[in-house]
């Protein structure tokens, strides 16, 4: 059962980070910049992202310069300024990436500890704990984000 008087994980959310100013109050808080898609599935909101006008073809060519037969859906680039973190949005209003979900999950009784913290052996290259939760969410940040598991939607509902 959920301890809904502590942080716990509402739903899985991707960040694009395409340099623009975030809407302040809009989906996640701790976010300043670029825009936060929340959804039920990480697949959904990859589906928002393809099928809104702000991020269409036309709108990237616009944007970026780039061809109009580069998908929308992986544009991507190192002169283009966006790039994207799969994460999910908690109770508090914050986006969290896969590792920083994990603890929270845990810590509020959403997964069990089987669910949330490896079972392989730590590296000397995993982070702390407190560092995990305050750090800026990195996309694919390798194995070694700590003693938590990369989150998945699945893992939670």
């Amino acid at each position: 059962m959920i301890d809904n008087t502590k942080e716990y994980i509402l739903c899985a959310a991707i960040w694009y980070q395409d340099g623009t100013e975030a809407p302040k109050g809009m989906i996640a808080q701790n976010i300043d910049s670029g825009v936060v898609i929340g959804q039920w599935r990480h697949g959904n909101c990859i589906n928002i992202r393809a099928t809104n006008p702000l991020w269409n073809a036309k709108k990237l060519v616009e944007r970026y310069g780039h061809k109009e037969s580069e998908s929308p859906m992986t544009f991507e680039g190192p002169d283009a300024k966006m790039s994207h973190v799969d994460g999910f949005i908690t109770s508090y209003g914050n986006f969290v990436d896969r590792w920083q979900a994990a603890k929270i999950a845990l810590d509020c009784g959403q997964i069990t500890e089987d669910k949330a913290i490896r079972t392989w052996d730590r590296s000397d290259n995993d982070i702390s704990d407190e560092e995990l939760l305050n750090s800026v969410p990195h996309h694919r940040s390798g194995p070694d984000r700590g003693i938590y598991r990369m989150m998945y939607s699945e893992d939670f509902y």
